[in-house]
């Protein structure tokens, strides 16, 4: 099974337009890996991608990606699901105003009927272009895909406003969480995983989001064998950029890397 961190940005991209910052301007001068689009992956064995923002775009072309054939979706935020129409309008006749590879859209159902009103579009897509085969899903559901098992994880079970995707392949693990882990009520569920893709959160204790040493807390109780940490924001890089020097000697104990993207992973 091989991962490809299309974007390990937050709900602001690192560089923010308009920004002078230093590390703006630094992303805009070198580009990746200080570049981050936001929080998007690529699961290689199926064409399938999980969650994208708006500039999903270009996380595919940057990667030289030719297809896609699945696509997740984790929850309604715009940075995880304003790209949907560059995706499902790419193998778009527009002559026919119909496309010639609806991809397969698998999306949990609150999400959904949320998704809905705030991005109707995605109506127009599916129901109109064709250029969508919508499969919506619910926590606890498991389904196949080639070699590749997926299950979806709901924070909070059925009623869930965001979910995490577990995937595996040969007896390997990964769980991906990339948002809104504060929430996630079920962690402890996930005990010894080969891999976690889990969202930075915050190093500023803010009760909004999580807290970066309570993450850090969460992984020596679950004990994964290897943590990816994404869904990096640019304020926080902007703010406490020294602490993601430090992060690594003060937490120690923990085995955890920053993302960055095109990072790429086997299992």
């Amino acid at each position: 099974m091989e991962l490809i961190i299309l974007g390990s940005g937050g709900a602001t991209p690192t560089p923010k337009p308009f920004c002078q910052c230093t590390i703006c301007k630094k992303a805009r001068r070198l580009g990746e890996p200080y570049k981050r689009n936001g929080s998007s992956l690529f699961i290689k064995d199926i064409n399938a991608v999980i969650d994208c923002g708006e500039d999903i775009a270009d996380s595919l072309n940057r990667r030289d990606i030719k297809k896609i054939d699945n696509l997740f979706l984790t929850h309604w935020h715009p940075d995880h699901t304003f790209g949907l129409r560059p995706i499902l309008q790419a193998n778009l006749d527009w002559g026919t105003n119909k496309s010639s590879r609806p991809i397969n859209i698998y999306i949990p159902k609150k999400t959904f009927e949320v998704l809905k009103e705030k991005f109707s579009a995605i109506d127009y897509f599916i129901n109109v272009q064709k250029a969508g085969t919508l499969h919506l899903v619910g926590d606890g559901e498991k389904f196949k895909i080639g070699d590749i098992n997926i299950s979806v994880v709901g924070y909070k079970g059925k009623e869930s406003d965001t979910y995490a995707y577990l995937i595996e392949d040969k007896g390997k693990k990964a769980l991906y969480a990339p948002c809104d882990t504060i929430s996630f009520e079920r962690y402890k569920d996930f005990k010894g995983l080969d891999l976690l893709i889990n969202e930075c959160g915050l190093f500023s204790n803010e009760e909004s989001e999580i807290y970066f040493g309570d993450l850090m807390n969460r992984l020596r109780e679950i004990k994964p064998k290897k943590t990816v940490i994404t869904h990096i924001e640019e304020i926080e890089v902007s703010a406490y950029g020294e602490r993601f020097k430090t992060a690594k000697k003060q937490y120690s104990d923990v085995k955890f890397d920053f993302a960055y993207d095109g990072m790429k992973i086997k299992l």
